[in-house]
């Protein structure tokens, strides 16, 4: 081995080393959880570019910007910076971003097309919903959203939706044939504001693909080597994409596991990765089994758990780190004492090992389930933070501050405009836009069009409002004329200059009001720094002879579309917390102690009653990469009774605690199927110790017809039953008659605050 191949294999297992040896045909890397990947991905890039290969030939694609920069980072540190750069490394939608808009034309968009985010979308599609006269209470726009979404990710276009008899008829019986006339003019009207969402750019890329073979040419030529990341969660048009591009030399990657395949709901297909090797029967399969992250118990008790799915690859994970304490139970009552139960091992742990909050994350199946976890956390004065994406931008005083950008950017951009129009206030109300909008229906003109050629006044639009529309498009169309030749902080700050939004917004002295003024404040911080960063990266190669780039706004706000749920960086206010998320949500993170809640069926898995095998193995499967983010400890809580829609319910523990190796819990549930109606027996916290139910659960099973009383006729002093509870007296009963409360000692469980309208309360004396 010479001497420039040390740094690469330096630290690799044989494993990863001989995954990363091979360069050149197609392989298939098999990686379990914490088996380093990502290193195995780096080292590999860097081996090709050692081999003599050049950069602008290397294309690798992740599914997080957080992932390419920290790749990217790594290849820089051995190769160098100036190598690195070079390289297509990015997401799938910022790296095919680019090919659209090198070929645009081709498809009838300005390169200056503009990126939907979701909340966008969804705007746009309200509007058709509005403007098709469609009940959004049967036409909801979250479900018609995600409706398209899923099509456009199997290539289905509107179309093709339309013609499609069998999707016709699925929409009919779900009582919404109208979905189809949604997307069209959803697609129209995208189309016409020369505006993309996230799904256009895979399906706008596999349509360059299918019907520009001289793009596929131009574009596929450049590469010799294609590596993909996280491969298990490809959707069939990244799949196409990807297999287009690697036709021409076969010099394919593809990286990932099965094992935590977790987004079908969004269109991934587990059937990319299990079926790699009849694409390329050729190709080579490397198995990354030893796991760095957790300790031997946790990667045992995972291995034993997704055994029992059927449909996966062959790989068996070890751990050559310390055994570490197997896996405790919370057994509790209702779903209040599971939060105190999770919160009481939290505050415990934290005071006996010194233990960083940071340290802990609680994950659930649902973001509904975090209520309750909050409340638990928040009376142990445990400081918390709840992962919900980009929330920063997606606060309305971020977003018209962005969509004012937008809009000098790309004056066909209506729903940009819509937003804006009258912010600050200008005296442009709902009225003179319902003109608008008609006028642009007539004349298939964008709003700006619209009011720089037509006759606002005849069309009802009063003279001064007139007026103020041609100022407010001439002052856009001024900014948007400067846009080449200053940076994306300079943009911002004209626009600021010229529609005097920070001024308008200092007048609002309310609490509320400096909140909003300072995201704003924050928002500039984040182009300027954009900016700055972008400047720094390119200075150092001025000096080869490089041109350095002009950091402009299209490039701020191709950056800001493409921010994912796990590319947001951390406050310094942030940082010691537990962090509470869905368990999608926590693929790629590790923490040393999970707390898994809601360990029960019908909510993990969910809707077990009714689902398909291969749905209970994505649930497993989602519940595997819960286990894996767990380097220490892992604990799983369930209740015995909860609260969903109103009323109690029961349901018995999740499957999936019984499907792993007993020998690896603490506690086991000694009678699985009947453990809801015996005595407890299972280890907890002396302070949350949990009541015997053996008396409550007699009581239910002995009055099967147990019919609850009015809850007007339930009085203070009166003996009740409850359907959970069992027997006790009410203490007290107060509120009027829609919000009626009664506290009640309950022999076995002490004593309940419950509201009546939902209480199941019978009454004995």
């Amino acid at each position: 081995m010479n001497q420039e191949n040390i740094s690469i294999f330096d630290g690799l297992n044989s494993a990863q080393k001989e995954a990363v040896e091979n360069v050149s045909g197609p392989s298939l890397i098999i990686a379990g959880a914490g088996s380093g990947k990502t290193r195995v991905l780096t080292c590999k890039i860097a081996k090709i570019l050692q081999e003599g290969y050049p950069a602008e030939s290397v294309l690798a694609l992740t599914f997080t910007n957080k992932a390419s920069r920290e790749m990217k980072e790594r290849i820089a540190a051995i190769v160098g910076y100036p190598t690195a750069r070079k390289l297509w490394m990015g997401t799938f939608h910022s790296v095919f971003i680019k090919f659209l808009r090198e070929e645009s034309e081709l498809l009838g968009f300005p390169k200056s097309f503009t990126i939907y985010d979701t909340s966008d979308s969804r705007s746009v599609i309200k509007n058709c919903i509005k403007e098709l006269q469609l009940d959004d209470k049967i036409y909801k726009p979250n479900e018609v959203q995600s409706r398209i979404s899923l099509a456009k990710n199997n290539l289905v276009t509107a179309q093709a939706y339309a013609a499609s008899g069998a999707i016709q008829q699925n929409d009919a019986a779900s009582k919404k044939p109208r979905i189809h006339e949604i997307y069209r003019l959803y697609s129209k009207k995208c189309r016409d504001a020369a505006a993309m969402d996230f799904d256009d750019i895979l399906l706008y890329t596999n349509i360059l693909f299918r019907d520009f073979p001289e793009a596929l040419e131009r574009i596929g030529g450049r590469f010799n080597f294609i590596l993909v990341d996280e491969y298990q969660d490809t959707n069939y048009a990244q799949y196409l994409i990807i297999k287009k591009l690697a036709d021409r030399h076969g010099n394919i990657t593809v990286v990932g596991d099965d094992s935590q395949s977790i987004y079908a709901f969004r269109g991934a297909r587990i059937e990319n990765i299990l079926n790699f090797k009849k694409d390329y029967p050729k190709a080579a399969e490397y198995r990354l089994e030893r796991n760095y992250r957790s300790t031997r118990t946790i990667v045992n008790a995972a291995n034993s758990l997704i055994a029992k799915n059927s449909m996966r690859l062959k790989k068996e994970c070890f751990s050559e780190e310390e055994t570490g304490n197997k896996i405790e139970l919370l057994n509790a009552f209702t779903e209040q004492e599971e939060g105190l139960l999770v919160a009481n091992a939290i505050f415990n742990c934290v005071y006996k090992e010194r233990a960083p909050y940071s340290s802990f994350a609680i994950l659930y199946r649902t973001n509904a389930q975090s209520r309750t976890m909050e409340e638990a956390l928040r009376k142990r004065n445990i400081p918390y933070k709840i992962f919900a994406g980009h929330s920063f931008y997606e606060r309305a005083e971020v977003k018209d501050m962005l969509a004012y950008l937008k809009y000098v950017q790309n004056g066909k951009d209506d729903e940009s405009f819509r937003r804006i129009v009258n912010f600050p206030a200008r005296g442009i109300g709902a009225t003179t836009l319902e003109k608008l909008a008609g006028l642009a229906r007539k004349t298939g003109l964008c709003y700006g069009d619209v009011i720089k050629r037509e006759n606002l006044e005849e069309a009802g639009i009063k003279g001064a409002t007139a007026q103020k529309l041609k100022k407010f498009i001439a002052d856009i169309e001024y900014i948007g004329g400067r846009l080449p030749h200053v940076t994306a902080y300079e943009a911002a700050c004209m626009v600021d200059e010229r529609f005097a939004i920070i001024a308008n917004m200092r007048t609002d002295t309310s609490l509320e009001g400096q909140g909003r003024l300072e995201n704003v404040a924050e928002l500039f911080n984040s182009i300027k720094e954009f900016v700055e960063e972008g400047e720094a990266e390119y200075e150092s190669l001025a000096a080869d002879g490089y041109e350095v780039p002009l950091m402009t706004l299209d490039m701020y706000l191709e950056n800001v579309s493409l921010i994912s749920d796990l590319d947001t960086n951390e406050g310094e206010e942030d940082k010691n917390k537990v962090s509470l998320m869905t368990v999608h949500s926590s693929k790629g993170l590790e923490f040393d102690y999970v707390y898994i809640v809601g360990m029960e069926e019908n909510l993990f898995p969910s809707s077990s009653g009714f689902a398909s095998e291969e749905e209970i193995e994505e649930e497993r499967r989602l519940f595997y990469v819960a286990l894996t983010r767990a380097r220490k400890e892992v604990k799983l809580s369930f209740a015995r009774s909860r609260m969903r829609w109103g009323s109690h319910v029961n349901n018995p523990p999740s499957r999936f605690i019984k499907e792993i190796d007993s020998c690896y819990i603490l506690n086991p549930i000694p009678d699985f199927k009947s453990q809801i109606f015996t005595e407890h027996t299972y280890a907890q916290p002396q302070r949350f110790s949990a009541p015997p139910v053996q008396r409550i659960a007699r009581s239910v099973r002995t009055n099967p017809a147990f019919k609850a009383d009015s809850p007007d006729k339930v009085a203070a002093g009166q003996l009740v039953e409850h359907s959970v509870f069992g027997t006790g007296r009410v203490i007290s009963v107060e509120g009027d008659p829609l919000s009626r409360k009664a506290i009640v000692d309950f022999d076995e469980c002490g004593r309940k605050t419950l509201l009546l309208k939902f209480a199941k309360i019978r009454i004995l004396q």
